[in-house]
């Protein structure tokens, strides 16, 4: 049924492509391109992976990318934007002279804050292949990059193979009055090597296609995804001829819209032309936050929830206008733990696409007021004043913020907790900000830099009132 229906898109996309005044596709041509030297600059972005905090995709079905403009999901790799769906999915191959290899089933799975990435290892062991998938912080589309290598001591000739299956349709977050959705057509541009998919009755576009230093032939791949009712899907064909150990990359970008065709064009333009701009803007900024508000526990789970909460909504710098103290109840912080531990990593970006609204991100940043109540952290930033009252877990002997960031402040706190004594120790840029350490009462010898101190208590806590760019308290029982 799917390759029927697909041989029909073919058909129909040659007779469209009269209509539009666009060469004829040619049914079959191949091409093979000369052998390169590796594309280095898109070598290093491979390379720049191990510098990105990541986990494993232990579940394809699982796997989500995304933002609140663009969303790639599922073992099929669906594609949607806020308004409009583009792909049901795409799949990928591999040709050689023995064999159809189809890119369904990745030795390793590995997502990063704005990228995954597959790893497969083919033709018994002889060629490796890896694809590397981004999205751009404000452009609504994805680019792909497949790094082909070959691993072998003797040159191979084979035949890379990209097909998508459109399914143009109002997405799960548009409701009836968004428009109804009817037959994709697909057409081919032979003078510019772009596929561009239309929902008949709509102004729905989704465009694909390579860099200008690859030729490719339009082509059917056995490797097809599902195609839905009203879908359709069209592919295409790359030749490479690898010497021994040589690997090559091909990028593949994928753009939409629902404003016309020009502006799915001018998208997959931008993501040609930005492919460096867009990957180094994204580097840096995660760069950035993994050395901000950085935060170490012995719960690893609630720890990776938090860094990649900052990731995806900035989570930098206390607010003054948010109350950390959360009026519900007494030990909700000990019942949240347990809401970050389950399957958070794996399903933040397609929470974040599907809500479209400020709730989720209050829900999230649920992450950060958990950990820093859990501290004891609490800012008035009218009167410069930072509060500290360690409310930390029995099981939880040590825990420390770095570069956390009050008003213009960055301040650093370590925590030390045992049964008969606790140790405080702060660090701050602004000297003059004051400090509020507040220990339980029962802590009753206090040292301050080492010399004892006395203290005052209220409500049942000492408080050790301070300036300074260095704070050291050490209290015991």
């Amino acid at each position: 049924m799917a390759r029927s229906r697909q041989n029909d898109v073919v058909l129909q996309a040659k007779s469209v492509t009269m209509k539009y005044s666009f060469l004829t596709i040619p049914v079959v041509l191949f091409i093979t391109i000369s052998c390169q030297a590796p594309q280095s600059e898109e070598a290093m972005l491979f390379d720049s992976l191990e510098k990105l905090p990541s986990v494993t995709v232990k579940e394809a079905s699982s796997f989500s990318l995304g933002n609140r403009n663009i969303l790639i999901s599922g073992k099929e790799q669906e594609i949607s934007l806020e308004t409009i769906q583009l792909f049901s999915g795409f799949s990928a191959a591999v040709k050689t002279e023995t064999e159809l290899i189809c890119l369904d089933n990745a030795d390793s799975f590995t997502k990063y804050p704005f990228a995954s990435k597959q790893h497969f290892q083919l033709a018994e062991g002889a060629l490796e292949v890896n694809q590397l998938q981004f999205i751009s912080k404000d452009k609504l589309g994805i680019t792909l990059l497949y790094a082909i290598k070959n691993v072998d001591n003797s040159s191979k000739n084979i035949q890379f193979q990209f097909q998508p299956s459109s399914d143009l349709k109002p997405s799960v977050l548009m409701d009836s009055t968004f428009g109804s959705n009817a037959v994709d057509q697909i057409i081919f541009d032979d003078l510019t090597g772009i596929f561009t998919a239309k929902d008949e009755g709509n102004d729905w576009y989704a465009v694909w296609g390579t860099s200008t230093d690859f030729r490719m032939s339009p082509n059917n791949s056995d490797c097809t995804a599902e195609i839905s009712e009203l879908g359709a899907s069209a592919g295409f064909e790359i030749s490479l001829e690898l010497a021994a150990n040589e690997e090559r990359v091909i990028p593949i970008f994928i753009a939409g819209s629902d404003q016309g065709e020009f502006t799915a064009i001018e998208t997959f333009a931008d993501l040609r032309d930005g492919l460096f701009s867009d990957w180094d803007e994204n580097f840096a900024l995660i760069d950035s936050l993994q050395k901000t508000s950085k935060i170490t526990i012995p719960e690893q789970e609630i720890q990776e929830a938090y860094e990649w909460s900052k990731y995806k909504f900035d989570l930098s710098a206390v607010g003054k206008d948010i109350d950390y103290r959360k009026q519900i109840g007494t030990g909700w912080e000990y019942q949240m733990l347990d809401d970050y531990r389950m399957h958070y990593i794996e399903t933040l970006d397609k929470d974040v696409f599907l809500s479209q609204n400020d709730e989720l991100r209050i829900a999230y940043e649920g992450v950060q007021s958990l950990l820093l109540d859990l501290l004891g952290i609490r800012a008035d930033i009218e009167s410069r004043v930072t509060y500290i009252r360690p409310n930390l877990p029995k099981e939880w002997k040590e825990a420390s913020i770095e570069n956390l960031w009050i008003d213009d402040n960055k301040i650093n706190i370590s925590i030390s907790s045992e049964a008969d004594q606790i140790i405080v120790e702060v660090t701050q840029t602004q000297k003059k900000a004051g400090l509020s350490i507040e220990l339980p009462e029962e802590f009753s010898s206090v040292k301050v830099l080492g010399k004892e101190v006395s203290n005052d208590t209220k409500d049942g806590f000492r408080r050790i009132l301070m300036t300074g760019d260095h704070v050291k308290i050490e209290a015991k029982k």
